[in-house]
């Protein structure tokens, strides 16, 4: 076949990415079991985010960028998208925000970008010297599979390529009783961590 016969596949376009994309936590989870509290902080560009009680509007004043939303009622969210590069890669944070949380940042996702992502421009850029995103825990985009089970041991559920750990504790407030619910789902592609949803809610 001569060169010009011969049928080449387009180049591939760039994706912009603005929202957080789904990671697949469904409404009929098992039980959690893990014994301790995983992530109830973070911290961006050496600024400490505290799940619950830092505002989505103080990290936006810090940082830049623009509100994202979806949904209504109990599906609403909000985001704010943030973005960089370490000694990993690039990566993507989102700051979130549901219903349930109020002006509060009740959780985050934060995900690697492949060679054709582009963040949305309504997202922040942070430079690398600011600090990049460390988690209270060793845990981290790019590491194994079995890194992440020797850290946190077996998942509570495993399901598509997604780790995910469950831990729940009772907590008293004002002589009231409430539940603290962590959440870390972890995305695996090609026996990586490509992706971190952390979630942490308090009700009674």
């Amino acid at each position: 076949m001569l060169a010009a016969d011969c049928v080449c596949p387009a180049q591939t376009a760039n994706t912009v990415i603005w929202s957080p994309p789904t990671v697949g936590w469904w409404d009929d989870m098992p039980r959690p079991t893990v014994a301790k509290e995983m992530i109830a902080t973070l911290s961006v560009a050496s600024a400490p985010i505290v799940l619950e009680q830092t505002n989505l509007k103080d990290a936006q004043e810090r940082f830049g960028g623009t509100f994202g939303s979806s949904g209504n009622a109990g599906d609403a969210l909000r985001w704010l998208c943030l973005y960089g590069s370490d000694k990993g890669g690039a990566w993507i944070l989102w700051l979130t925000s549901g219903e349930i949380d109020g002006p509060a940042i009740g959780g985050f996702q934060w995900r690697s970008l492949s060679t054709n992502d582009r963040p949305d421009h309504r997202c922040s850029r942070l430079p690398k010297n600011m600090g990049g995103i460390k988690l209270p825990i060793q845990l981290h985009l790019g590491m194994t599979e079995a890194e992440v089970q020797k850290l946190l041991g077996p998942p509570t559920v495993a399901r598509d390529k997604t780790l995910f750990y469950c831990h729940e504790h009772r907590l008293v407030i004002r002589n009231e009783d409430f539940t603290v619910s962590n959440g870390v789902a972890i995305v695996l592609r090609k026996g990586v961590v490509w992706a971190i949803e952390v979630a942490r809610t308090t009700g009674n």
